[in-house]
């Protein structure tokens, strides 16, 4: 008897062990739906007919792109969707895609897959192309594939984009994604969107050499008449002959009002130089113009070839110029300062002409330059490594301090045999400068002591009044650990100011 009692006991047991795990279950399946259901809404936002979801890096996976799905299938009146979602988990894109394809009224699309570990690509490819070809009203779209799709794949994704007639505005990212050989001509169908005014190409790093800009020159002779052109190449091996080859793709569109090219590390050389800046001199419409041609091996004579080119512009209006290199020199330098002195007033003017050793008579130049272009709104100067020291500091605040109209203001001087005094003068020239914003103030690498960079505060403090940012760099100096804290103590909680300093050996605090 005893025992057939403890028979049921334990079946009793059994049953009522199981009905705690099915309960258990059920809600810690409610738990976790619960929890995803919260941090879905966190990752996307509704103003209006509008539609954000900045989740890159979040490491999202396929289930939860679901509710993101979802939101898009609940909101097709949505005019404008920023849908940044690179770096993360997610294998397929199918279910996004085809929400995708309802909003009927899209115009504003920034859509951002890069980075995440795709399967069935071909598939996915043209699950993409189908929706984008579904947006007949889209005018204005950023699609980012950052090492996503291969040549064939990108082919049918913009054949599909180029139905979208009343497309006007294009930026594609590409950047790691291997277009080597003929992988170009998969852009090939960029050239039927006939109401293309801008286009954006980043091909960073895609395995193009000489042979590949034959492709691309192509494609320039194909588009229509551009307004706006801008051309990353950063990282990619297409020296001499493929910036000539380049170049007579340009030479198709010297309507251009605004021009960019990134050539970093490209190896184009003086003759390349002089082949590129022959085309952008003709450019009889630029207002807005970004050279960049860092490590490029240009030379001194590269360097005159630019100040040629750039004399030759008379509508411009806002100047970037990166011609950093440790194969410069000071006559190529004094080219390109010189044509920006003479060019008609500029709105905004950035110059990168670091690591060239131009020195204290560098210095002065730029200021000659800055008194004659004294009605900018926007200034950035990096004269990293060019060892102006003290007196070239004075120059560079005299010029600064010149400007009337200033809203933005960036200045690094890192690396360049500063003192206190040289310092200071220039810390000075941001507390006098009329109307900048927003501020940004480098000085690291230099002898500047403890005495020095708490004056400098000091001064700086007095423009925080009328400045909406100020950020302030002093790495690698002669700071020490008391005075490090004493400045943070006085400065690391002060509204709208943004510090970075450290001690030798370096501190954690920044």
């Amino acid at each position: 008897m005893q025992k057939k009692e403890e028979k049921q006991e334990k079946r009793y047991l059994s049953v009522i062990n199981k009905i705690l795990l099915i309960l258990a279950g059920v809600l810690l399946a409610y738990n976790i739906k619960v929890y995803y259901d919260r941090v879905s809404s966190s990752h996307y936002e509704i103003k209006g007919n509008e539609i954000i979801m900045k989740n890159d890096n979040k490491y999202l996976q396929d289930f939860q792109l679901a509710s993101l799905s979802k939101v898009l299938s609940q909101n097709s009146q949505t005019t404008k969707l920023n849908a940044q979602l690179t770096y993360n988990r997610i294998n397929d894109f199918r279910d996004f895609f085809a929400s995708l394809e309802n909003l009927s009224n899209l115009k504003e699309l920034s859509l951002s897959i890069g980075k995440n570990p795709i399967v069935n690509e071909q598939v996915q490819a043209a699950s993409l192309g189908k929706a984008l070809a579904k947006l007949t009203q889209l005018n204005h779209l950023n699609l980012e594939l950052d090492s996503l799709f291969n040549k064939q794949s990108i082919q049918v994704i913009l054949k599909e984009l180029s139905k979208i007639s009343g497309l006007t505005e294009l930026r594609l990212s590409l950047i790691s994604c291997d277009l080597s050989g003929d992988g170009l001509q998969s852009l090939y169908p960029l050239t039927d969107i006939k109401n293309l005014i801008s286009l954006e190409l980043l091909l960073i790093g895609s395995q193009l050499k000489e042979e590949e800009m034959k492709h691309l020159k192509t494609i320039l002779h194909r588009l229509p008449k551009l307004k706006k052109l801008n051309l990353n190449l950063y990282a990619n091996k297409i020296q001499v002959d493929g910036i000539i080859t380049l170049s007579g793709g340009l030479f198709q569109q010297r309507q251009l009002q605004e021009f960019g090219i990134d050539l970093y590390f490209n190896n184009i050389t003086t003759n390349g130089t002089e082949s590129l800046m022959g085309v952008v001199g003709s450019m009889e419409n630029l207002t807005s113009l970004k050279l960049g041609l860092e490590f490029n091996y240009i030379k001194n004579e590269g360097g005159i070839f630019v100040g040629k080119g750039l004399s030759q512009l008379k509508k411009l209006k806002d100047l970037s110029v990166n011609a950093a290199s440790k194969n410069f020199g000071f006559d190529g330098y004094e080219a390109i300062v010189t044509a920006i002195e003479n060019l008609p007033p500029l709105e905004n003017l950035e110059l990168i002409i670091g690591v060239n050793k131009c020195g204290v008579s560098g210095a002065e130049l730029l200021k000659q330059a800055l008194f004659k272009q004294n009605k900018l709104k926007s200034l950035k100067i990096n004269f990293l490594e060019n060892y102006v020291g003290d007196a070239g500091a004075t120059y560079v605040a005299e010029g600064i301090q010149y400007q009337k109209n200033l809203e933005e203001l960036s200045v690094n001087m890192n690396q360049n045999s500063l003192s206190d005094r040289g310092a200071l003068e220039l810390a000075r020239a941001v507390k006098n400068s009329k109307s900048p914003k927003i501020v940004d103030f480098k000085v690291s690498s230099n002898e500047i002591t403890d005495k020095g960079i708490k004056d400098i505060l000091v001064l700086l403090e007095q423009a925080l009044p009328k400045v909406d940012l100020l950020q302030v760099e002093f790495l690698d100096t002669a700071l020490t650990n008391s005075t490090r804290d004493d400045i943070e103590l006085k400065y690391g909680s002060v509204d709208k100011l943004q510090l970075k300093l450290n001690t030798i050996p370096a501190s954690n605090w920044e």
